[in-house]
């Protein structure tokens, strides 16, 4: 029966061809992206001032965040550093947002109508902008497994892997039978996410171990089958246009990844080779290093087009780097990674023996963990000096990300190994975050929380 059902699956992916090379080449340029447009249909209630433009790069974990003032008639106009083709986000007074991509040395016109909500796009990447800004959020490539997220992921209860596999394979057949068929959408915008599609597919693959056993409630044996990435192998989508759009920067890692999981030789176009060298020093800002006089010296030979911007970043980062030096407000703590059990907690708060200590428990990720941190705000201006705020995350915060948002988390910060991450969420019973661990002046565990108590809690409970 599993024979027949791959058979079928093959067969359906044989069919599932799409157009290719109807997408321009990436771009890549020093020059500025700019982004015009008009907006019509607007309610006297509806007036709107500016128009907020955020870009997303794919070599940089930054955000590039522009605002453009909206003139009586309606026009407005920005320019962007970007780099590379990259997707952009405008938000329109609050009241509406729409995904596009930009390109450098280009324009993008955007036609906005608030009463049909619809967006019409001329200049650079029409055809792919028109469909984008108007149907991406009904086609992206999260939608593809909404069907076994969350409350969903019942469904793959009691599957095996070979059952799980077909299960994906399936979802990709459909998600791309839904694109062909709708005559809304051009035929840059299906080679722009088809490749997205593979990318999500395999990754959901590479993770059948974790989901199934979450799907099961932790049993089951799961054994990977032969043959198991046998349809992903021809798709090589790392060196799609489509999906170098988006994910340019990360793609060769990405193709390193899948070539050493399937066995195939996925690769990537010589082309984006400036690309991948301005996300190598990307990545040393994103650690809080500054740019060496070899780096700078370096960058104007691996990736000329970026210099301005990569420039740009360091001056930021060295400001923060002195910055938190002189206030002495963020220390980051590490612990080895042979250090196992009860350890792991008593060598984290070993350091502050004598003081009352608070032990936050979060992750980049989680909305309630900012918002607690938030609120805390308040008692940690209070009782700062007398108390120790410490912070602890694992891999499941991506450390891009989480070297970024640390700095500006004013406390004593670990980053641990997933398995010491494991270790004490077990010790504490915690089963979701935020959660809290009060420590006294002697090191000893005083209480517990699960979610943020309140600040009256908090500071009673600090205050002994």
């Amino acid at each position: 029966m599993t024979k027949i059902v791959y058979t079928i699956l093959t067969m359906a992916f044989a069919l599932g061809v799409y157009a290719q090379n109807t997408l321009p080449p990436i771009t890549i340029s020093s020059r500025p992206a700019t982004v015009s447009g008009k907006i019509t249909g607007m309610t006297p209630d509806q007036k709107i001032d500016v128009v907020t433009l955020v870009a997303r790069p794919s070599w940089s974990t930054d955000q590039i965040s522009t605002q453009a003032e909206v003139q009586a008639d309606g026009t407005f106009q920005a320019q962007m550093e970007v780099g590379v083709n990259t997707a952009t986000s405008i938000n329109i007074g609050g009241q509406m947002r729409r995904e596009f991509y930009v390109v450098p040395g280009q324009e993008v016109k955007l036609s906005i109508d608030m009463t049909t909500k619809e967006v019409k796009c001329e200049g650079a990447l029409a055809a792919l902008n028109s469909s984008m800004a108007n149907y991406y959020d009904e086609f992206n490539e999260r939608n593809l497994n909404a069907e076994i997220n969350g409350q969903g992921i019942a469904k793959l209860r009691g599957m095996s892997v070979a059952q799980y596999k077909a299960k994906l394979l399936q979802l990709y057949n459909d998600g791309v039978k839904r694109l062909n068929d709708d005559s809304r959408l051009t035929p840059e915008f299906r080679e722009f996410m088809i490749p997205h599609y593979q990318f999500i597919t395999y990754a959901l693959m590479t993770g059948y171990d974790k989901i199934l056993r979450y799907a099961n409630q932790g049993q089951g044996d799961y054994t990977k089958p032969d043959g198991y990435y046998d349809e992903v192998k021809p798709w090589n989508f790392t060196s799609k246009t489509g999906f170098l759009y988006s994910t340019g920067g990360t793609a060769a890692e990405v193709a390193a990844q899948v070539t050493a999981t399937t066995g195939a030789q996925f690769t990537v176009p010589a082309s984006i080779a400036p690309l991948t060298a301005a996300k190598k020093y990307a990545a040393k800002l994103e650690t809080l290093t500054p740019f060496s006089a070899a780096d700078l010296a370096a960058i104007k030979t691996d990736c000329p087009q970026f210099e301005k911007i990569l420039l740009a970043q360091n001056e930021a980062t060295q400001d923060r780097v002195e910055a938190n030096a002189k206030n002495n407000l963020f220390n980051v703590h590490k612990i080895d990674a042979s250090v196992k059990g009860e350890d792991i907690f008593k060598a984290i708060v070993a350091p502050f023996r004598g003081k009352m200590v608070l032990v936050d428990f979060w992750a980049t990720w989680c909305g309630p963990c900012r918002a607690a941190m938030e609120t805390i705000k308040p008692v940690k201006e209070e009782l700062w000096g007398k108390v120790e705020f410490v912070y602890v995350t694992g891999e499941t915060s991506p450390q891009a990300v989480w070297n970024k948002m640390a700095p500006d988390i004013h406390g004593e910060h670990y980053y641990v190994t997933a398995a010491q991450w494991d270790t004490l969420l077990k010790q504490f019973g915690v089963q979701g975050i935020p959660a809290y661990v009060v420590v006294d002046k002697a090191g000893n565990v005083v209480t517990k929380h699960i979610g943020y108590p309140g600040n009256d809690v908090v500071r009673e409970e600090l205050s002994k």
